[in-house]
């Protein structure tokens, strides 16, 4: 309350204490003695009341100004000892208006000599322009303080002052107008506090990543967790990397998942320390093994408020451990014996492979020396060496024999090595060694079987080269003449077919214990292949010398052999003769010269012998070359299709076609069949021809019918050894395929042969064809080998008529009767019959008489190439009447 307003209440109520009081005393005392006595009265009573009141304000206003004082005198004791600057300001012009003690020493200046100064040159802003925007913003209401860093520059020049100030505006009242009040903050202690701070966490993130650990810590209540950088690191994660929220959990193996949150669950619930190992998945993929150990954190309340902890990387830790377990089974597990002694030598522990070895177990040797093992075949001087080379080189290694523990001496390679410490002293030794015994063995076999042939125990063909090479360095000086004879075993794939190779070894066994006791002093024997074994015979004087050794090892290997059944088997030999110096003077060149008497005395009959001669090795060298010739000329292209085409008897109409190869080499001219054929059959090369042919067919016949010409059936012919050697049908599927020519438009030519030989491997053959669609033709009937029986349990739709049967038709009633036969069978089988070689008219009209199917020959055409073939096939439309 105003004293204006006080005085005017008093007033108000002194007056109307007065005329109220008056009024009422008139009106109840009117006429009485005691009016005036009770007027007096009623006035002292206003004086006492007022005398009353007037006391409990002055009272009043003693406890509010001894209250003013104290405050006044606290907030001044405050502003003086406050451990900030405080200063008022003049909000426009800036200058200090007054300035507390503290504020007064740390800029070195006394309070009238910092009042009227402007206050940014006593506390610097660090930032000026900041500074000044900000008390804008201050001035004009938009904030209610402001705070930023500054300098406190002493006016004595002594050491800056860092500090905080924070800014408020106080407004303007009627006792004071606007001003601003300033309170400085010492960072210095501030820094200082920062500083060590930061310090110990330096100290605290070294040590984490010293240990290989990292730091996480999770609020339980936000359920935020917050990752240091070595972690992260660990995870492999730099920079500024994405991290998210459930960093753990998120690469957390599945396998171990259920397991940690299991655990973490007890340790939040039960306040059980947390230690488990886990695996996690670092950013570039890979699973690493961790140790995790944490433990949760309570607040006021006794309630879970964080749970924090380590991570701890244990990749080498446990790479170490996976080393030290590997190396432990290892030992344990090597073949090799292992044994472990101290520095003097006493066993202290072995593996199995050493108790397997020696036969002794482990408790057996505790405390022992190896000298229980000693053989007695090494004398003092071995040891000594081996010791010599310990002392040098802390190891030894060498063969050694031992001896097991039921008295047996067996070799074993050993190695001994000496274990150091860190000052150089033996703490311990360990010895690894294997044994050797079946080495050795083997290396005698192996040195046997680089000499000798393991069935026969004959020299093979290496040492057998070898030893004639000698023989004839020694006849060249002497004038020596010998000669080089090669037996060749007859029928020997005979027995090996009728009594499998198993049986079938013991026929070469045979024969060689034979010529072996036939030989004469001096002479050496070999076995250069399977059925083929070499005789030197030395010392002789002519040829007929030779001649008649021939005759003698013929005659013995002549010897029946004994099959398993008690069979006498009758093998025989063909025998070539070389002679030295006659037809050849190197080891090289008598065997050779050998080998080429072989076929000369194969083609005398079996049990013969044929000397060689130059026309043997020029026949051998044509062959040779043009096997060669005809590997190029498959490459470049040299080969052709002539076709001869296959004509229904009955209509004269041409259906079919026979493919047949044909060889134009530009210097030579046309190379017949007869002469290439042969040479492709014997060097394999048939099988690349074959399948051209193949190719080459089905590609024609495929363009044939693309042209719009009829359909036709082209018949390939098939070696016997393509048969055998090559994927017949694999090869047919394929060529087809690539074509598209239809597989019931081609037909494949066999021979009886390659049918009689391994029937039921030909018969798997066929029916895969059979199940492509092909059609299969026995060609040259009647030549070989024509039992029903036989060919009926192979699937054959045609028979093609050989032309020795045709060509003197119908001169010859045998060549007739048999065509007839022929025929008939056939027909009778289901099978179409196709007569080859074809030449007059006469012989068509048998065959139309006798009901044969198709004939082909020279009668309808020669074989034609593909562009020939077609006129013909024309021309045979159009005299057909066809469209």
């Amino acid at each position: 309350m105003t004293p204006v307003l006080g005085m005017l209440l008093y007033l108000v109520a002194g007056a109307i204490w007065v005329v109220v009081g008056d009024w009422l005393l008139e009106r109840w005392l009117q006429g009485s003695a005691y009016l005036n006595h009770w007027r007096t009265c009623k006035d002292w009573l206003f004086v006492l009341l007022t005398a009353l009141l007037a006391r409990w304000l002055l009272a009043r206003m003693r406890r509010a100004e001894q209250l003013r004082w104290a405050l006044s005198h606290e907030l001044a004791q405050i502003v003086r000892h406050a451990p900030v600057g405080i200063a008022r300001v003049e909000p426009h012009t800036l200058t200090v208006l007054w300035a507390n003690d503290r504020l007064c020493h740390w800029l070195a200046a006394p309070l009238h000599g910092l009042v009227g100064q402007h206050f940014r040159e006593l506390a610097i802003p660090v930032d000026g322009p900041l500074a000044t925007h900000q008390l804008e913003d201050l001035l004009q209401g938009r904030i209610e303080r402001y705070q930023g860093e500054r300098t406190c520059r002493p006016r004595d020049g002594g050491k800056d002052l860092p500090v905080l100030c924070i800014v408020s505006l106080v407004p303007a009242s009627a006792a004071a107008p606007a001003h601003l009040i300033c309170v400085l903050q010492d960072l210095g202690e501030i820094g200082a506090a920062r500083a060590a701070l930061s310090q110990s966490q330096y100290v605290l993130r070294l040590a984490l990543e010293g240990s290989g650990s990292g730091l996480w810590d999770w609020d339980l209540r936000t359920q935020q967790p917050t990752y240091s950088p070595s972690l992260l690191r660990l995870l492999g994660y730099h920079g500024n990397q994405h991290v998210g929220d459930n960093l753990l959990r998120t690469r957390l193996h599945p396998d171990d998942r259920e397991r940690i949150e299991a655990a973490v669950g007890r340790a939040i619930a039960a306040d059980v320390p947390f230690d488990e190992r886990l695996r996690l998945q670092r950013l570039d993929g890979s699973w690493c093994w961790f140790q995790a150990r944490g433990q949760r954190h309570l607040d006021a309340l006794g309630q879970p408020e964080r749970f924090s902890g380590i991570l701890t990387d244990l990749s080498a830790r446990r790479a170490a451990e996976e080393r030290q377990r590997l190396a432990a089974t290892v030992v344990e597990n090597t073949i090799e014996g292992v044994i472990v002694t101290d520095a003097q030598m006493h066993i202290l522990s072995v593996n199995a492979a050493f108790s397997r070895m020696l036969g002794y177990a482990e408790d057996e040797l505790q405390g022992m020396t190896p000298r229980v093992f000693k053989s007695g075949r090494h004398d003092k001087a071995f040891y000594q060496a081996m010791w010599d080379s310990m002392a040098r080189t802390g190891h030894w290694q060498g063969e050694i024999w031992n001896r097991r523990k039921n008295g047996e001496i067996f070799p074993e390679r050993m190695s001994l090595s000496a274990v150091q410490d860190a000052q150089g002293a033996v703490t311990h030794y360990v010895c690894m060694f294997t044994d050797i015994s079946e080495e050795k063995a083997q290396r005698e076999r192996l040195e046997f079987l680089a000499h000798c042939d393991p069935l026969t125990e004959l020299a093979n063909r290496l040492w057998f080269s070898e030893q004639l090479q000698d023989v004839v360095l020694q006849a060249q000086r002497s004038g020596e003449q010998l000669a080089v004879m090669l037996l060749n075993l007859d029928r020997f794939k005979d027995v090996n077919g009728s009594y499998g190779h198993a049986v079938g070894d013991q026929v070469p066994q045979h024969i060689a214990q034979q010529v072996r006791s036939a030989m004469r002093p001096g002479d050496l024997i070999g076995r250069m292949a399977g059925d083929e074994i070499a005789i030197v015979a030395r010392n002789l004087r002519h040829a007929d010398g030779a001649a008649a050794v021939a005759r003698n090892l013929i005659g013995v290997a002549s010897r029946p052999w004994h099959s398993p059944d008690d069979v006498a088997v009758v093998v025989g030999v063909s025998v070539g003769i070389c002679m030295f110096p006659e037809h050849a003077d190197s080891a090289q060149g008598l065997l050779q010269g050998a080998h080429a008497a072989v076929y000369g005395a194969k083609a005398r009959g079996r049990g013969a012998y044929c000397f060689y001669s130059e026309q043997m090795t020029l026949e051998a060298r044509q062959r040779l070359e043009l096997e060669a010739r005809l590997r190029q000329a498959l490459v470049l292209g040299h080969l052709s299709l002539h076709y001869q085409p296959q004509v229904e008897i009955a209509t004269g109409r041409i259906i079919g076609a026979e493919a047949l190869v044909r060889w134009l080499d530009p210097e030579e001219g046309m190379i017949s069949p007869a002469r290439f054929i042969p040479v492709a059959e014997s060097s394999g090369v048939i099988g690349a021809v074959g399948n051209w042919v193949l190719r080459e067919a089905c590609r024609q016949g495929q363009r044939w019918r693309q042209a719009g010409l009829p359909e036709l059936r082209i018949a390939v012919n098939v070696s016997p050894r393509q048969f055998h050697l090559n994927d017949v049908a694999g090869n047919t599927g394929q060529a087809l395929a690539e074509s598209g020519f239809a597989p019931r438009l081609l037909e494949l030519e066999l021979t009886e042969s390659a049918l009689a030989e391994r029937p039921e491997e030909a018969r798997q053959t066929l029916l895969r064809l059979h199940e492509l669609g092909v059609t299969i033709a026995v060609d040259d009937f009647g030549t070989g080998y024509s039992s029903l029986a036989h060919l009926k349990r192979f699937p054959i739709d045609v028979l093609k008529i050989d032309q020795g049967f045709i060509r003197d038709v119908p001169q010859s009633g045998d060549d007739m009767a048999i065509s007839a036969a022929i025929i008939a069978m056939g027909h009778s089988l289901g099978l179409e019959i196709v007569a080859e070689g074809v030449e007059t008219a006469e012989q068509l009209a048998f065959l139309r008489e006798r009901g044969c199917d198709l004939f082909q020959g020279y009668f309808c055409s020669r074989p034609l190439p593909a562009d020939g073939f077609a006129e013909l096939l024309q021309r045979n439309r159009q005299a057909l009447g066809e469209a």
